[in-house]
């Protein structure tokens, strides 16, 4: 006969050995790109916006650098940060020497990602990358090599008619429909380029959807406000920036919404600075900027490997069945049976001491017996006598 009680015992026997499931670590390239984010809007600047392309490279020198284990901008195939960063398909802005609008912070040790920030905010080339204002785009690369030794890549750039925008500073979800969109300009090449590349913006529009027509434009600001449809779910919002000489580009972020507060939805009324022709900005060649603008410091500022010890979590094991104040016996407990209180495991009985020198009742009835026969023979024999 099968025991229907196998079933419930095995499942008890897997929850008490399977390990307990540890809180899922975050994205390295997250945590960067939260940090230095944090540190630009500290400094009143908009966020750097995350690219693939940049991240390819960077992660191609972080996986290089940890598989050689060397501490340099070159890496073993003797490519430099912007060679990378072109192969990789970002088509950056150029100085006018042709140089890439381009960057590159590495760190190299021990430590975490917090060690890595602090060296980089004081460091000033490395310091500049991270505050710059001709970047708009940022990519990670995270590695580690056989001793535990972590390698960090940070590439930066700017792309002609590419100007981030980032809802609320980047949150991803909000449970107001009064939102603050903070925008992005062309710092990098102020003048443009050409018929298609516009400069530096002067006025925008914004929409829910892609389309623009018939939009009011509006004087560019750093952080404009702007309202949702009062719909709970993911919403996007798309901004048209236009320079002085007519030149546009478009840009969207999306932000998700709660049940938020009941309103209507309106537009930013145009402020008194609207026409585009109030602050015209001509096209004017930009001289190049030093060349330790956007190259970083060479390995000799990498700080030596400072051993970090990591701290151990040791979670609580599961337990079978509530605490009770009077511990189960566990020779008696049925697995997978839940029994809250311990009344049904009988007290054991101690025998009292005076029963163990009471001898037993046969043994006293058989001396008896034995007692009343030698008097019988004794009697027997002594009236014979007589």
């Amino acid at each position: 006969m099968r025991n229907p009680l196998r079933l419930p015992v095995l499942v008890a026997i897997l929850l008490l050995i399977s390990p307990p499931t540890s809180a899922q670590e975050p994205d390295p390239a997250v945590t960067w790109q939260v940090l230095v984010n944090q540190a630009r809007l500290d400094q009143g600047l908009a966020p750097y916006g995350f690219s693939s392309l940049l991240t390819a490279a960077a992660q191609r020198h972080a996986d290089d650098l940890a598989a050689h284990q060397i501490w340099s901008h070159t890496g073993s195939d003797g490519s430099t940060p912007k060679q990378r960063i072109a192969e990789a398909g970002y088509a950056a802005w150029t100085w006018n020497n042709g140089e890439l609008i381009a960057g590159e912070n590495f760190w190299t040790g021990y430590g975490t990602i917090d060690d890595a920030m602090t060296f980089f905010m004081d460091d000033p080339p490395h310091r500049n990358n991270i505050l710059g204002t001709a970047y708009r785009e940022i990519g990670i690369g995270v590695a580690t090599d056989d001793a535990g030794r972590n390698y960090y890549v940070l590439d930066f750039g700017a792309r002609p008619n590419v100007l981030p925008i980032f809802i609320n500073d980047g949150a991803a979800s909000t449970d107001n429909p009064q939102i603050a969109i903070r925008l992005t300009n062309e710092e990098a090449r102020p003048g443009g380029e050409g018929a298609a590349f516009m400069g530096q913006a002067i006025e925008i529009r914004i929409s829910n959807t892609p389309e623009f027509d018939d939009l009011p434009w509006q004087a560019w600001g750093a952080l404009v406000p702007w309202t949702l449809l009062d719909t709970p779910g993911e919403h996007a919002v798309y901004v048209q920036f236009r320079d002085a000489a007519g030149r546009t580009a478009a840009s969207a972020d999306t932000i998700l919404l709660g049940e938020g507060t009941v309103s209507a939805p309106t537009t930013v009324p145009p402020s008194p600075t609207l026409e585009p022709t109030a602050t015209p900005i001509p096209p004017s060649p930009t001289p190049p900027p030093p060349p330790t603008a956007t190259s970083a410091p060479t390995v000799a500022s990498t700080p030596e490997p400072v051993p970090i010890v990591e701290p151990t979590f040791t979670p609580p094991q599961p337990t079978a069945q509530p605490p009770s104040p009077t511990p189960l016996p566990p020779a008696t407990s049925e697995p997978g049976i839940a029994t809250p209180f311990p009344t049904w495991t009988p007290l054991p009985t101690v025998a009292p001491p005076e029963a163990a020198e009471t001898p037993p009742p046969l043994l006293s009835l058989v001396a008896l017996q034995g007692a009343a026969i030698i008097l019988g023979i004794y009697l027997a024999l002594h009236r014979g006598q007589e």
